[in-house]
Formats: C-alpha cells, structure tokens, sequence
C-alpha cells in the first residue's frame, strides 16, 4: 500500500494471504461460488481489512450492483420546518431499509440525480410550483425507472408519486407517509 493512500481489496488481499476473488466473497458476504471459504480463512480477510482500515468503495458497489442503496432527499429550504421534517425522518428512517440518506440542499439535486446518484428521490414541497427545469428532470428520471416522489399540491409529471401537504395531520406524519410511500416504490 502507498503511503498516504486508501487501502484497496488487493492489500487486504495481499495481507492476508489470498485472492482478490476470496476477498471480495468474504467482504460482500457472499457464498463462495463452488468453493467454500474456511472460517480461518474468513477471519484473516476480516482481520486484514480492520487491521488496514479498508473501507469497501460505495460508487464501485453500486456500479456492479446497478444500484446505488442511496435515496436523495431534495429540499429548498433548512429554514423550512417541512422541509427540515422531511430531512430528519429521512435520516431516521432509511438506514433501518438498508438506504443511505443523502439530503440536498438547492438545485444540486438534478444533476446528482442525473448522473446516477441514487436510487430514489423525495423532492420536498418547498416551492410549491416546480420550475421546468425540475419537471423536465424528474420527466427524464422517470424515463430511465428511478423512484419519484414530491410532496406537492399540484401533479407531478406521470410516473411521479405525490403526496399532498395537507393529508396528514402533521408535519410528522407527512415527512413519514413521503418516505414509506418512496420505500413502497422502491420494492417494485
């Protein structure tokens, strides 16, 4: 390993002592194929990964995989306690389904959806009117299958999942129903 750089899967595999193929099955908690991966041979990759701080590359997992396991939560506003609701049960409640929040503050939001950057997407309801810009990315989001949803009083483009502000009780409860109904979207 150089100096200064991030430990790979082929310095844990070097470390210890096997294959890049064995390292890979052993991190990813995969089954060996045909061939059974000892426990020894087991706790000597995990050792060398801890041993060498390796922590497995998010991007190259989600290439392989063809998914990201990261839902973007787009909002215009921290100021906004909407919006800021919505971020908070978003942190809360997509790592307990296996997802990586990520919240984007801005317009940030359709360039890290169009480059791939998640899975999902909530777009929270600050502005109440979306420029063309955001109809035209979510139209594109939703020509290429990513899950959609916008909590809005007006109707998205098809495809796009809605949630009005005003059917739930609170604000709570609403930032709730939009992350459980993108989640539902998500499962197929």
């Amino acid at each position: 390993m150089r100096h200064g750089s991030k430990p790979t899967i082929r310095d844990v595999a070097e470390a210890a002592g096997v294959s890049l193929t064995t390292v890979s099955y052993v991190l990813s908690g995969r089954p060996g194929g045909n061939t059974r991966i000892s426990r020894p041979t087991q706790d000597r990759v995990h050792a060398a990964a801890h041993e060498l701080g390796y922590v497995p590359n998010r991007a190259a997992r989600g290439m392989r995989r063809g998914r990201t396991d990261v839902v973007a939560v787009a909002i215009t506003d921290l100021d906004d306690s909407g919006d800021r609701g919505l971020a908070a049960a978003a942190a809360r409640i997509l790592p307990l389904h296996g997802y990586q929040p990520v919240i984007l503050v801005g317009e940030s939001w359709r360039q890290f959806m169009l480059s791939g950057g998640a899975d999902g997407v909530i777009l929270g309801s600050v502005p109440a009117e979306r420029t063309a810009a955001d109809v035209e990315t979510m139209t594109e989001l939703v020509d290429r299958g990513v899950a959609q949803l916008v909590v809005s009083e007006t109707v998205p483009p098809d495809g796009v999942d809605v949630l009005a502000p005003g059917t739930s009780a609170t604000p709570d409860a609403l930032a709730e129903g939009a992350v459980a109904r993108l989640l539902s979207r998500l499962r197929g």
